[in-house]
């Protein structure tokens, strides 16, 4: 799948891009948006320890940057492909996190808010909303629930 498996790069992670089906109409490889979530996941992404095999931390840094991809990149004409992905993971709204008890005169229902939810950040708390997003999270959460977008 990567031409280079042992360190992020942009050529990788535009193949990840087209990948997870982002086309390439919508997305041509010299895109200033790709390189920009490129940075940002490489920037943001925990740098992993020497005996955690490339690929984990390589796939955390892609998750996240093809999180970030959704959110700024923007649609070519007569293209709607990151529109339609905002739009389905509702990136455009401010959403302060999980409900934690709701009801009316003839339902009730209660979720328990786990603790570690209690310190995310936004950035952390925006991650959840897409399947990219929560990959990213996962590898964070290895380094402790308190470790949010620290590089």
């Amino acid at each position: 799948m990567f031409a280079n498996p042992l360190i992020p790069n942009l050529a990788d992670f535009t193949q990840f891009a087209y990948d997870q089906g982002v086309p390439q109409a919508d997305l041509a490889t010299t895109s200033p948006y790709l390189a920009w979530a490129y940075n940002y996941g490489l920037n943001v992404t925990i740098t992993a320890p020497g005996d955690m095999p490339p690929i984990i931390y390589i796939m955390a840094v892609y998750n996240l940057a093809f999180h970030q991809l959704l959110k700024v990149a923007q649609d070519v004409t007569g293209q709607t492909f990151f529109a339609t992905q905002r739009k389905a993971f509702n990136l455009l709204s401010f959403v302060t996190g999980p409900v934690s008890s709701s009801g009316d005169e003839g339902t009730n229902q209660s979720l328990v808010v786990p603790k570690w939810m209690e310190t995310m950040t936004i950035s952390a708390n925006d991650c959840i909303r897409t399947p990219w997003g929560l990959s990213y999270l996962d590898y964070s959460m290895c380094y402790g629930s308190t470790v949010w977008g620290c590089s």
